[in-house]
């Protein structure tokens, strides 16, 4: 029997997998149904699936430990990873260098979670104070993206489909996310934990067609079909959709293949949070905010 999975997420390009899995009929193989919606931002994400209003959620690794150490009475926790973070810090046309941000404004989702903390650790290395930039909270990918080209902010951290727009608009890249931090989980599979428990099945049934969704991407015999299936979701030209596909499929840097969490970059997100003083010391487990277990149920015999 089909049963209905609803999913909340980013509008971005990583998101080629849920859609390969709804058109080519993955999902529906696995008897699901998977109902896909878009977040204006990750506290969104956080707050619709403890009110249980979506099943599941694609959100920061980060968004997670936050909801988790600032609300006592939640129960989310993270059942696989999806990629290390594909986020770009991206300039205004008049800030072409990471120095050039001095005393500016830069956009965000939200200050103290997500990749926030990462730029912020990053610019801190670049001899920045706290008190030399300001951020801005203005909410998910595409709402950065038209404030950017507003000139609302100088800066701030874009996924593709936005970077490649953004330089077409004159917009300068000023970091990749490899180059702000080696190791990082960044947006992963979350749900709770009462969800989780009432309808296991249903969760590991997600994860073992998500990961065969994964690998179809990556097979070279379904590259055509996956360049049409950005542009149609994304708007973007044969170009951009090329160099967009060419990220997600970037084997040291893009998508997991087997959408398997990174715990080394669940304990970095731990420390940079630690490290800006949003979490004390000694920083939990990482059992605190992953379960692996339905993870290892789906993957035993696929993986």
């Amino acid at each position: 029997m089909t049963e209905t999975l609803k999913l909340i997420q980013f509008r971005a390009a990583y998101n080629l997998p849920v859609h390969v899995g709804i058109e080519t009929g993955i999902f529906a193989r696995h008897n699901l149904a998977v109902e896909a919606a878009y977040t204006p931002g990750s506290l969104y994400i956080s707050q619709a699936l403890k009110k249980n209003q979506y099943d599941i959620g694609h959100t920061g690794a980060d968004d997670i430990i936050a909801a988790v150490e600032d609300d006592h009475d939640s129960d989310l926790f993270i059942f696989m990873g999806l990629h290390s973070g594909l986020f770009t810090l991206v300039g205004a046309p008049e800030c072409a260098s990471i120095e050039a941000l001095s005393d500016r404004s830069i956009g965000v989702d939200a200050r103290t979670s997500g990749f926030a903390l990462v730029l912020q650790s990053m610019l801190h290395a670049r001899g920045f104070g706290r008190e030399q930039y300001h951020l801005s909270e203005i909410g998910g990918w595409e709402s950065r993206y038209h404030a950017l080209l507003r000139g609302d902010i100088a800066a701030t951290l874009l996924t593709e489909p936005f970077v490649v727009n953004a330089k077409k608009a004159g917009c300068h890249v000023l970091a990749r996310d490899f180059e702000m931090i080696a190791c990082y989980q960044g947006t992963c599979g979350a749900a709770s934990r009462r969800f989780a428990e009432q309808h296991p099945e249903r969760l590991i049934r997600y994860i073992r067609a998500y990961v065969e969704a994964t690998q179809w991407c990556f097979a070279s015999e379904n590259r055509r079909d996956c360049l049409n299936m950005l542009a149609r979701y994304h708007q973007m030209d044969e170009r951009a959709a090329e160099i967009t596909l060419n990220a997600l499929l970037d084997p040291e840097h893009g998508l997991y293949v087997k959408a398997a969490v990174n715990l080394s970059g669940v304990r970095a997100a731990l420390d940079i949070r630690a490290e800006l003083g949003y979490l004390a010391t000694p920083v939990p487990p990482v059992e605190k905010y992953v379960d692996l277990s339905y993870y290892h149920n789906a993957t035993v015999i696929n993986v």
